[in-house]
């Protein structure tokens, strides 16, 4: 194992089959393995879907998992890493060329360090249905989290934009090794079969739940005009035309909230003369 890759292999069977039972798989599933490590969930995977791709950053666990499932077709261990690969390229199954890709499951132990970034790749692929994860509990509760909490945040919307979270488990670190010095969570996402904006407005949702959240403790007037380079008298009049208090801090304002407001922030924006 390499430390500067924050890995902690879980070792207790009970969390593998609380993961499995949670993917709800089905024999006819293709599924993608983040991080793999010594296999512990590999090994059942590959026995229960029709078609496993494994994605292993560390060269020696790769070369181990490669010769352990040499013989099996239905599994591929990829040695690369899931912030670089192309998921259109993997989600192809190269048995069916000119098939279009079935959407996949992922399941997988998240490396701590990069959490936050492969949710960041993954959530708005459209490559997917389903997904497990095995992450740090404080970002598991972030990505659960509710308006009005304080753990309610940028991470919550990103990942509530296209899924609806489900804390499944709750972990203690004895049942990793080496155990971490956190506790962990296993959260499953089922993707949203309508996504609440177009793919074109995205950019603008996340500009703007940026710039509401970037300082919490001032009201999401405040917190918007200083974002935009706006007067805050503009800010209040726009807000005001959604229904959203001026007065109220960004964690308070629901995602379909939001939502209505990235679609008509860049032409907010513009009418300020502040692109």
């Amino acid at each position: 194992m390499r430390q500067r890759l924050g890995q902690h292999f879980l070792r207790d069977p009970k969390v593998v089959k609380t993961i499995l039972a949670a993917a709800e798989l089905k024999a006819t599933d293709s599924v993608l393995e983040i991080g793999p490590g010594k296999g512990i969930l590999t090994d059942p995977l590959a026995t229960r879907v029709a078609r496993l791709v494994a994605l292993e950053l560390d060269d020696t666990l790769a070369f181990r998992l490669q010769q352990r499932f040499a013989t099996r077709p239905s599994v591929q261990i990829v040695h690369t890493d899931i912030l670089k690969v192309d998921l259109d390229v993997l989600a192809q199954d190269p048995s069916l060329p000119h098939s279009p890709a079935r959407p996949l499951k992922i399941l997988g132990n998240l490396p701590y360090s990069i959490t936050s970034p492969i949710f960041e790749k993954l959530m708005s692929w459209p490559g997917w249905e389903t997904a497990v994860f095995l992450i740090q509990r404080e970002v598991a509760v972030r990505i659960t989290a509710r308006p009005g909490s304080r753990d309610y945040g940028i991470l919550t919307l990103a990942v509530q934009l296209f899924a609806e979270p489900e804390m499944i488990l709750q972990l203690k670190p004895g049942a990793f090794i080496p155990p971490p010095k956190v506790n962990s969570s296993v959260i499953r996402l089922r993707r949203k079969e309508h996504p609440l904006l177009a793919q074109d407005v995205i950019p603008d949702f996340f500009d703007l739940v940026h710039g509401a959240f970037a300082h919490r403790r001032k009201t999401i007037a405040n917190s918007l005009a200083l974002h935009a380079q706006a007067a805050r008298s503009e800010v209040e009049k726009w807000l005001a035309r959604y229904e959203i208090s001026p007065e109220c801090r960004a964690e308070t304002v629901a995602l379909q909230d939001y939502a209505k407001l990235s679609a008509a922030w860049s032409i907010f924006r513009r009418e300020t003369n502040l692109t």
